[in-house]
């Protein structure tokens, strides 16, 4: 049974594209690898001695359990570089592929995953106070204390909001959570374009509101903990509707990667993949892009190579992580009541328009997440087009949970949309900025863009406009804003975009 399991769990005999030098931490070249017998990728898959099947009582339960699964910075196309994820949740769930953070920015981007609101509203600017951080936030109404108050079991393991270890007491536990496993004490300055390494290993940890350092002989990667502490929160909730939050950092910078993940994406190694390249790598001509654009001194596209296979490996700890849980499912007979989303906090630039590896932006590649949702004995594998976002995700919570979803969210919940392709939707959706304390993101103005299926529209305080067809130009090349041609839509765009800022 254990061989049928790592079976099915990854498909990992699948290979990629090709394979490239060895990465460093730093921008210096790899070194070229000689090896002719190609590495092999199968997933490390974590387990819980307390495993076993779920009580009857639980399985005529109606309330299926929720498992949110949600990584840091991921670029949205690089799902297809995790077996698991791409051969199982892709494959197996809905896969949206129009799906949008609304403030493409970690702390903001959290706030609205957790209370379903536009940055507008919840105030969550940036990552740190005073605009942002997790001393803006207002914690007493989140998904998490809606599906308490319904029956549901809490647990959350990972990153929290950006600034968490500035809360106090030290180590503090939100409301809502039964049980709490957050990253402390090192979280990101001001500047989250540099990431902070000590979150990938010797970290510490608010576990229910006690400090414990994981480092020295306690160390441990930190995605592996993560994936640990979730398969043994489901077999230890087997027989009661649950609601477990997985927050990875990977792959954040600066793209750690556990060590078993070492020969993966360079020559002969079973997953491979060739130089990203898509037609507005490195755009040549920006002259039609906003001042800023223009200002910036872009990074090498060495640089850019090497960090892009660092953030592939990053991501295999995730994505053992999803095979493990997919494994305890099935250990702990709840594979059929079970629904998993998949998501990033937000999408990242990889040397899209010039811009090196960061997010922030009104483009696609900052703002565009990669959106699954597993759920194959409930909802059928399809590709859903339909306009989704980070808001859309504790409302959703909510009604699954048949809890109350309060007036205040601007988000949807998708279940009418899960169960029907169908069914009404929205036909637009906000995406906004406010410049950050420093990085890249402090360079960029103010801006309020809305995102149809066929346009973007962007409005930057400088005065300055975007219009792109995205229909015809996928990639942003080529800003139509201001011709005549276009008048009529980027009025109707206009119209839409104040009555979305307004909601």
């Amino acid at each position: 049974m254990r061989n049928t399991k790592i079976i099915f769990m990854v498909l990992a005999g699948l290979f990629l594209l090709i394979a490239c030098a060895k990465a460093a931490e730093t921008s210096a070249p790899e070194e070229p690898q000689i090896e002719a017998t190609p590495e092999p990728y199968f997933p490390t898959i974590f387990e819980s001695p307390e495993a076993g099947p779920a009580s009857e009582e639980r399985l005529n339960d109606p309330r299926p359990n929720i498992i949110f699964i949600f990584t840091d910075d991921q670029p949205y196309h690089t799902v297809d570089f995790m077996p698991t994820v791409r051969d199982v949740l892709k494959k197996g769930g809905i896969n949206f592929e129009n799906a949008f953070a609304t403030t493409p920015l970690c702390c903001p981007s959290r706030a609205s995953i957790l209370n379903g609101e536009y940055v507008h509203n919840h105030q969550v600017y940036t990552n740190n106070w005073p605009q942002g951080g997790a001393k803006k936030f207002i914690d007493i109404s989140t998904y998490a204390t809606w599906l308490q108050g319904a029956g549901y079991h809490t647990g959350y393991f990972g990153k929290y909001l950006n600034d968490y270890d500035s809360l106090e007491p030290y180590g503090y536990m939100p409301p809502g959570w039964d049980i709490w496993n957050a990253f402390l004490g090192r979280n990101l300055g001001a500047d989250d374009d540099t990431g902070a390494a000590a979150f990938y290993q010797d970290f510490s940890l608010s576990e229910n509101g006690e400090v414990v350092e994981y480092s020295g002989e306690n160390t441990i990667f930190s995605a592996d903990l993560i994936s640990q502490r979730a398969v043994d929160y489901i077999a230890q909730n087997r027989n009661e509707p649950f609601s477990l939050t997985l927050s990875y950092y990977n792959p954040h910078s600066p793209y750690f990667w556990a060590e078993r993940h070492d020969p993966q994406f360079r020559r002969a190694s079973a997953l491979t993949s060739e130089p990203y390249r898509p037609p507005n790598f490195m755009e040549e001509d920006i002259s039609d892009k906003p001042q800023y654009l223009q200002d910036l001194n872009p990074i090498s596209v060495e640089k850019i190579d090497i960090s892009y296979k660092q953030i592939l490996r990053s991501l295999l700890s995730v994505d053992d992580g999803v095979a493990s849980v997919l494994n305890a499912l099935e250990e702990n007979g709840l594979s059929e009541n079970t629904i998993i989303f998949f998501i990033s906090d937000n999408g990242l630039t990889v040397g899209n328009h010039r811009l090196g590896l960061t997010k922030n932006c009104a483009y696609e590649s900052c703002a565009r997440i990669p959106f699954i949702v597993y759920a194959p004995a409930i909802f059928p594998p399809r590709t859903d087009l339909s306009l989704v976002a980070n808001i859309d995700l504790a409302p959703t919570f909510a009604d699954l949970a048949g809890a109350n979803i309060p007036a205040n969210v601007n988000g949807e919940s998708l279940l009418p949309l899960l169960q029907d392709p169908d069914a009404g939707w929205r036909d637009a959706i906000l995406i906004e900025h406010w410049p950050t304390e420093e990085g890249i993101g402090s360079r960029i103005p103010e801006y309020y863009a809305v995102r149809t299926l066929e346009w973007k529209y962007v409005e930057y305080v400088t005065g300055e406009q975007e219009l792109f067809n995205l229909i015809e130009d996928p990639y942003e090349l080529e800003n139509l804003a201001g011709q005549s041609a276009y008048a009529e839509i980027q009025q109707e765009l206009k119209n839409r975009l104040e009555e979305l800022k307004l909601e």
